[in-house]
C-alpha cells in the first residue's frame, strides 16, 4: 500500500497535458480555447524594495481559489487512475483479487493511495507508471513525504518495497483524516478524536450564551466533527460513551 504525496500539485500541472486530457474526455476545441485564454492571462508580480516588479506570466499550474481549478485538477490526475486500470487490463499488474473487481487506487485531490502486490514485477511496474505520469503531467511524487506499508508482514515484501524509495510505515496510518487499520480501531486509537471534540468546549463555555443556544451550537457544530470518521467504521462503545459525556 503506497500513500503518495504530489509535490506542489496545483502549481506544477502541465497545460499541454491538461488540454490533451480534456480532449480525450470529449471536451471540444472551443472549450479548450477558453481555458487557454483563462490560464494564460494569469501572472504574478514580485515586490522589490516595496514596489511591484514586472509581471511574471504563468506557463503551468492552476490558480488557487479559482472555482474551475479543482475540477480541472481532478480530470488531470484521473489519468493516473486510467493508467493503473489499463495496466491491470493488459496484465502488467496483477489484479488485487482473482474474481472481484477491487479498485487499486484512491484519488482525492493531491492525496493518492495505491495498492499493489509486493512482488518485484508489480513494484517495478508501479514505479515506471508513476515516472511516466510525472514526466507527462508535471505532477511529481515527493517520496520524502510518501510512505509504503506491507499488509502481510512478509520480510521479502519489505525488501521489495525498499525499491520505491519512500519510508516504510506501520498500520495504523491516517488517510483523509481516517486511521486505516486491518482491524476495528480501538478506543485508544480514537482518543485523539475525542480530545479534538472536547477541546472545543472551553472556548464556547466562555461565550455569553444561554443553555438553549449552547445546545444548538453543540448539535450543529460539535456533533459534526466526528461524523467523517464514524461514517467509515463502527467505533467502540467506549468511544461513543466518551463523546456522549462531552
Amino acid at each position: 500500500m503506497l500513500k503518495l504525496d504530489l509535490t506542489r500539485a496545483f502549481d506544477s500541472l502541465s497545460w499541454p497535458f491538461l488540454f490533451e486530457a480534456l480532449g480525450q474526455y470529449g471536451f471540444g476545441p472551443r472549450f479548450r480555447e477558453w481555458l487557454v485564454i483563462l490560464l494564460s492571462s494569469s501572472s504574478t508580480r514580485i515586490l522589490i524594495n516595496g514596489e511591484p516588479g514586472p509581471p511574471v506570466w504563468h506557463r503551468c499550474g492552476l490558480r488557487q481559489g479559482d472555482p474551475v481549478s479543482p475540477q480541472l485538477f481532478v480530470l488531470a490526475v484521473d489519468i493516473l487512475g486510467c493508467l493503473i486500470s489499463r495496466a491491470h487490463d493488459v496484465g502488467i499488474l496483477q489484479r488485487l483479487h482473482p474474481r472481484r473487481d477491487i479498485p487499486a487506487i484512491s484519488l482525492y485531490a493531491d492525496d493518492v493511495m495505491l495498492f499493489c502486490h509486493a512482488t518485484q514485477g508489480d513494484v517495478e511496474a508501479v514505479c515506471e507508471i508513476l515516472a511516466l505520469f510525472s514526466e507527462a503531467s508535471g505532477l511529481r511524487v515527493n517520496y520524502a513525504k510518501s510512505s509504503a506499508t506491507t499488509l502481510n508482514g512478509d520480510p521479502e515484501a519489505d525488501a521489495t518495497i525498499d525499491q520505491v524509495g519512500c519510508a516504510k510505515a506501520e498500520l495504523p496510518i491516517t488517510y483523509l483524516g481516517i486511521p486505516l487499520t486491518l482491524r476495528r480501531p480501538s478506543a485508544a486509537q480514537l482518543q485523539p478524536l475525542v480530545d479534538s471534540v472536547a477541546a472545543r468546549l472551553p472556548t464556547w463555555k466562555a461565550w455569553l450564551m444561554n443553555k438553549t443556544g449552547r445546545l444548538a451550537l453543540v448539535k450543529l457544530v460539535l456533533a459534526a466533527i466526528p461524523i467523517h470518521q464514524l461514517l467509515a467504521f463502527a467505533p467502540p462503545k467506549k468511544t461513543l460513551r466518551q463523546l456522549e459525556k462531552i
